[in-house]
């Protein structure tokens, strides 16, 4: 079904619990590794509560990677966003923005 190779990222974050795995986090998984070979990102959209930023950040520690989640409100700014993009590619992390609708439209004018 996928035809993906990555390098370990080497990211140690201990042992921990990992996600139960559902036939929609598996479906989840493909989606991401194959825009991940395609030097793509993803945007899970969806209903609150139903396990996107788990996903994401499960199957980044799953690959080794850090994963930085942000939480987004009306205050953030469009220079506060170039800064935490700027330090994602800094050091090759993935960033994980919750609440992203949350983001005024000149802002995120701006950001895309």
């Amino acid at each position: 079904m996928s035809e993906c190779s990555f390098g370990y990222g080497y990211e140690w974050y201990g042992v921990s619990d990992r996600l139960v795995i559902t036939p929609l986090t598996e479906r989840a998984y493909l989606a991401f590794s194959q825009a991940c070979r395609m030097k793509l990102g993803a945007a899970p959209t969806g209903p609150a509560g139903t396990g996107k930023t788990e996903t994401v950040k499960d199957l980044a520690k799953t690959m080794g990677r850090l994963c930085v989640t942000t939480n987004c409100s009306e205050a953030l700014r469009f220079d506060d966003v170039s800064t935490i993009l700027r330090g994602l590619c800094g050091v090759g992390a993935w960033g994980c923005f919750d609440e992203f609708n949350r983001i005024s439209a000149g802002v995120l004018s701006v950001v895309a």
